[in-house]
């Protein structure tokens, strides 16, 4: 935090004619913040500065703030008035917060009342639960900027390299509910059986309510066409119905990131949608990726390497690595999953021939009848006397086979499938999980960030990227030492439960001495000082990363 702009008072102040005669202050002058109290003594929670380590997170956060250019922050404070609060002890207290796990403003605000190590943050002061939401929803704008500003002090320390690029996505859950969720599908289902209804034998109370239930689904259906989505949710609308890990389908945003580094493993670009899957996404995720890079000052003939799990094997996806290889090398392995298998009950692809001059012959060696043009740039084409076919069984379970191609999709997959079949590729391909996975696991297991706090897209989108920004310079610090993990050794930590109750003596301990007053929040005002109660206990291996 920059602490003079905590006390400093310019001494020239600007006076100008006002209504009626009297005279105003003028804005044009540096603005004015509250001073740093930290380093003061109270007589009931003591002194900030003295209780808490030198070697503490906190202290960790307050240096990494001022490496940050946070005059954007600053500028936006007035001289006129009455003096607020130091925008930087903000963002101070938001990313400590993030790192341990509190990520809800109201739950924040509650820990700042004893906690020495936020009051320590923001210079002694104890932020309502208001002050850290407005903040937090005002300034996306820079905590993207500040991403960027990590890539730009790693690529000065020589940890970012671009041909060590991935990308993936995680699913967070959303602020909403599903009875929210409004689906394409089920709604056109809906409208079937209502506009199917007599309304002739209705009163003119169900008359209403079954116009209500028309114009609802009609809208929903209407909005699923205009916005190309298969569902969307009513008060969220940067929700989606999502499929978790644990099998179920909730309201969620998709987390989408271009990480680089097996080691570091910074999250260089980060894109928020309510896509149900990845398709589509790697172009995006790739352009500004390399704006990103182009910015620190990369040649344009650098070549970006980026290497993406089966879920962006889709044709967009494919087809842009192979139309855009003169500066992004894209590595896409093919699940067994998707491949034809030798168990199959029917034939696959595989077992098809399809000449150049567009004849298609079935694995019983009869030629087929087509192709015929469909949808999107694709072909058909039908079997011939599949019902006498010997090997109908293994064929089709219908009267006719049909066989669909896109020409387009299949030049492209060849095409990843020979670049995967390059020396090195498969090596190269196999680094992506070391290098975006844990990225995942930083922010979900070791950060506590599994749900969304609002369902305002604006403060959805500045939540997400205040969290990838603690993360990156969690990253970036952990590296600087050559090992990913910060001591904190004069710590006693007591085991409670799933949780961990992490103490500090700040006056002379004696082991044997087990009493201290602690009021309800867990707070002591003796011997020993609350530093950062009810940790999330997988927090101890955030830094121990290595």
């Amino acid at each position: 935090m920059n602490t003079e702009s905590l006390s400093t008072v310019p001494s020239s102040i600007e006076l100008v004619a006002g209504t009626g005669g009297h005279k105003r202050r003028t804005g044009k002058r540096p603005p004015c913040f509250l001073p740093d109290q930290s380093k003061q003594l109270d007589p009931f929670h003591g002194c900030p500065d003295f209780q808490v380590p030198q070697n503490h997170l906190a202290r960790s956060v307050l240096k990494w703030v001022t490496e940050l250019d946070t005059r954007s922050l600053v500028e936006k404070g007035s001289a006129l008035g009455r003096r607020g609060y130091d925008p930087c002890g903000k963002l101070a207290v938001w990313l400590y917060a993030s790192l341990i796990g509190v990520h809800h403003a109201s739950k924040l605000a509650e820990r700042m009342k004893t906690d020495a190590a936020f009051l320590l943050l923001s210079g002694g002061y104890r932020y309502s639960a208001t002050t850290l939401r407005e903040f937090r929803r005002d300034h996306g704008d820079f905590f993207e900027a500040a991403v960027l500003q990590t890539v730009s002090l790693a690529h000065e320390r020589g940890l970012v390299d671009p041909c060590q690029g991935a990308v993936d996505s995680m699913r967070l859950r959303a602020h909403a509910s599903t009875a929210s969720i409004r689906t394409r599908e089920r709604s056109e289902k809906r409208l079937q059986h209502l506009q199917a209804a007599d309304l002739s034998k209705m009163s003119e109370d169900e008359r209403k309510v079954h116009a209500a239930k028309v114009a609802k689904h009609s809208h929903a259906v209407k909005h699923c066409t205009k916005e190309q989505r298969s569902n969307f949710s009513t008060t969220n609308e940067l929700a989606g119905l999502l499929k978790f890990p644990h099998g179920g389908a909730l309201p969620g945003h998709r987390i989408s990131v271009t990480a680089v580094g097996v080691q570091l493993r910074l999250i260089v670009v980060v894109l928020v949608t309510s896509a149900g899957h990845d398709y589509g996404h790697l172009e995006q995720l790739a352009r500004k990726a390399r704006e990103q890079f182009l910015s620190l000052g990369l040649p344009e003939t650098m070549v970006l390497q980026i290497a993406a799990d089966a879920g962006y094997l889709c044709s967009e996806d494919l087809q842009f690595a192979l139309n855009n290889r003169n500066w992004v090398d894209v590595l896409i392995h093919e699940s067994s999953k998707m491949k034809a298998s030798s168990e199959s009950k029917y034939y696959g692809r595989e077992q098809f021939v399809i000449h150049e001059d567009g004849r298609a012959f079935c694995p019983a060696g009869t030629e087929m009848k087509g192709p015929k043009p469909i949808a999107e740039g694709r072909r058909q084409w039908t079997g011939v006397g599949c019902g006498d076919c010997e090997l109908k069984s293994h064929c089709t379970e219908g009267q006719l086979r049909r066989l669909t191609q896109d020409p387009e999709l299949d030049k492209a997959r060849d095409a990843m499938r020979k670049r995967m079949e390059e020396p090195g590729a498969k090596e190269r391909y196999n680094k992506r999980i070391a290098t975006v996975e844990p990225v995942f696991s930083g922010l979900e297991e070791m950060m506590g960030y599994r749900r969304a706090s609002s369902r305002f897209a604006k403060t959805v989108r500045a939540e997400i990227l205040l969290k990838v920004l603690a993360y990156n310079l969690s990253r970036i610090a952990a590296a600087r030492t050559g090992y990913f993990s910060l001591l904190m050794t004069y710590y006693t930590v007591l085991l409670e439960g799933d949780q961990l109750r992490i103490l500090n003596a700040w006056a002379p301990f004696d082991e044997n001495t087990t009493s201290a007053p602690h009021d309800e929040k867990g707070a002591s005002h003796g011997q020993i000082h609350f530093i950062g109660a009810m940790i999330p206990q997988d927090l101890r291996t955030l830094f121990a990363l290595e």
